[in-house]
């Protein structure tokens, strides 16, 4: 792709004052800046999440009626069900709420809908499992905001329900007894990105600091691991309080009493090392999501309760197993893509469909086409005359809002900014292509449509040193949405030794002014013919420690290069 380069720049005596009052490189005070992060108590606070910051959960629209409902089930002995979804923040949702609410001594079932026979939210499905485990209260863990019919059919039943959720919003809410979400207009929440384990969790705190006897039940660090799991999984912004969860959430993970699911895990992909955001991005995070993607998503939170080592041991096997199998799938669903998609100009959206593919991975493999052609996309699975699709968009396109402006066309849709899930008849889908394709024209200009690469910091190779990379850049962990690895630039480099190795890797030493830096741009081997063909080359790049055989060296990880002077 043709990727435009933006590089940040910020006045050099402001980043200079900032250096001397942080003690902290220039370079990396830039970084900061790019990630919002101007002044110096911002910056501690940045670099140092702390517990004690976290928002006051009564801030919440709702939240202290639905504490309130939830004393009331635990004096009135009454049993609750939990209704979560089907993918990784749905699922620790689910698990976090089931595991607070027994440990204060309620009766609690839960209910994950399958994702072929029921679908997305709250429905009928989990109205019938709470009549049949005898509940008169259903808490709903990342879903219900859409849910008005399913709350009334429950609430004509004499079943109560409190939504905890966190897509967008629809004109009316649902008629529960409580709807927690921060993205409610009345809400005075201060921060609206949270996961839907978030809010759960939020949920959790509210009745810990409500009630001294809970606040004996409960620790509230030892849910951290779960709403870590599900706040990188939903992609929410790793800033604000996702950044405190994620940052106490890993170190509850990687401790010797992490719970035994997660141990299970942790075991199989990396032994007694550390887990990070990143690693549990293509580590745990897909393995959960695959249960619900292919098969019946409860035995995830069977497996994240359970105190049994061979349970736990059994179900990451076959989490595991249907993992390859969803990798299998997917492929060949992307080939499928690709070949519908051909050498043609895509024009403003992607909108594809067919039969023969499953369901479970049309998100994932819509996420590898906006990699691929940067347009926002949709696919749809079809069956017996509806399309039910996963909508993935680019950052200048709000999903959600364009989506909403084809509503005649649809039977339901929900989701965020960025992704969303549909439904219609399949005999909509050439009406709404063209409707979708007329919206994103006039939403967004074509050159939005080139994908812009952000160079956090231009920069010397003198400039990147072990004390920038081991002292200073790691502190940006946990990495995620909005506070991605960072990027730095350099112009001017020569590139000697280059060669292809391994999986059409390129290993090649990065030179400028006598000095010389390992560079390693990994899958990126059909760049060597761009090099024998130019001398210099501007470079995008991440520093990184390269540790081998007790050797540290330091290597840059190329992302681009162009052209230079």
């Amino acid at each position: 792709m043709n990727r435009r380069w933006l590089v940040n720049r910020t006045n050099p005596e402001f980043l200079r004052y900032l250096s001397g009052k942080a003690a902290i490189s220039t370079t990396f005070a830039q970084i900061l800046v790019n990630r919002g992060i101007k002044d110096p108590d911002a910056i501690r606070e940045f670099l140092n999440p702390s517990f004690k910051n976290l928002h006051d959960p009564s801030l919440l629209p709702d939240i202290d009626k639905a504490v309130e409902r939830v004393k009331s089930a635990v004096s009135n002995s009454e049993t609750v069900l939990v209704h979560g979804d089907y993918d990784a923040d749905g699922l620790t949702s689910a698990a976090l709420l089931v595991s607070a609410l027994r440990k204060i001594g309620l009766k609690t079932c839960y209910h994950v809908p399958n994702r072929e026979t029921e679908g997305y939210g709250f429905g009928n499905s989990g109205i019938e499992k709470a009549k049949a485990c005898g509940a008169g209260l259903i808490i709903t863990a990342d879903c219900g905001i859409s849910s008005a019919e399913a709350v009334l059919s429950a609430k004509n039943l004499g079943i109560d329900v409190i939504i905890t959720d966190h897509h967008e919003v629809p004109d009316k809410l649902p008629e529960a007894t409580a709807v927690i979400n921060p993205h409610r207009r009345d809400s005075q929440y201060p921060f609206r990105n949270l996961a839907g384990v978030g809010v759960a969790y939020k949920l959790v705190q509210a009745l810990v600091e409500n009630s001294s006897i809970y606040r004996d039940e409960i620790r509230l660090e030892e849910f951290l691991d779960l709403v870590a799991i599900g706040t990188v999984a939903d992609s929410v912004p790793l800033t604000g309080e996702n950044r405190v969860f994620v940052s106490y959430g890993l170190k509850e993970i990687n401790s010797a009493s992490c719970r035994t699911g997660i141990r299970a895990m942790k075991d199989l992909f990396r032994g007694d090392r550390d887990m990070n955001s990143v690693m549990l991005s293509y580590t745990i995070i897909p393995r959960i999501n695959a249960a619900g993607r292919l098969s019946d998503a409860g035995e995830v939170v069977e497996l994240l309760l359970t105190d049994e080592k061979a349970k736990a041991d059994e179900t990451v096997a076959v989490l595991e197993g249907q993992n390859r199998r969803r990798q299998k799938i997917e492929k060949d669903v992307l080939e499928s893509a690709l070949s519908m998609i051909g050498d043609a100009d895509p024009g403003y959206a992607i909108v594809l469909s067919s039969p023969e593919w499953h369901p479970g991975v049309i998100g994932i493999v819509a996420s590898r086409l906006v990699d691929k052609f940067y347009r926002p996309v949709f696919l749809f699975a079809v069956k017996d005359g509806v399309a039910k699709g996963s909508a993935r968009s680019i950052p200048p396109f709000n999903l959600y809002r364009g989506i909403g402006e084809c509503a005649e066309h649809l039977i339901d849709f929900g989701g965020h900014e960025q992704a969303a899930g549909i439904k219609m008849d399949a005999s909509n889908l050439p009406h709404f292509h063209k409707k979708i394709d007329e919206v994103i024209e006039r939403s967004i200009s074509r050159e939005d449509l080139a994908p812009v690469l952000e160079i956090d910091a231009g920069v010397e190779l003198s400039d990147v040193n072990f004390r920038l990379v081991e002292k200073e850049l790691s502190l940006l962990e946990p990495l995620g949405t909005a506070n991605e690895e960072p990027v730095l630039g350099a112009k001017n480099i020569e590139f000697v030794d280059a060669r292809v190795v391994g999986n059409n890797h390129l290993k090649v030493r990065s030179k400028q002014n006598k000095i010389y830096m390992d560079t390693i741009g990994f899958n990126k081997g059909e760049l060597l013919k761009e090099i024998e063909s130019s001398s210099y080359f501007d470079s995008a790049f991440t520093p990184s420690i390269n540790e081998w055989n007790g050797t540290k060296i330091l290597q840059l990880k190329l992302k681009a290069l162009r052209p230079g002077d």
